[in-house]
């Protein structure tokens, strides 16, 4: 019976201290916690997947893009350089 005890007071502490954890992490205890994961749910069942696909693939294509213009500009680099090279 005394390491039951021992053991549900452990825990209570253990509870209390990350209670203590969260509010000084200025996330209001773990009830916060868990209002800022349902708030955080709602934010994102607000998004679709669709909507979502849709940005990554026009930042793959803007990246795609960019790759391509600092590629003609290293070119460009190495042309002029050879150029200067040779006055």
């Amino acid at each position: 019976m005394d390491d039951v005890l021992r053991q549900a007071e452990a825990l209570l502490r253990f509870s209390g201290e990350v209670e203590n954890r969260m509010v000084e992490s200025g996330l209001g205890g773990v009830s916060g916690v868990i209002e800022r994961y349902v708030q955080l749910r709602e934010a994102l069942d607000r998004l679709s997947q669709r909507e979502l696909d849709w940005a990554k693939g026009e930042v793959d294509r803007l990246i795609a893009t960019l790759s391509g213009v600092a590629s003609q500009l290293e070119q460009l680099r190495a042309i002029k350089l050879a150029i200067v090279d040779q006055r």
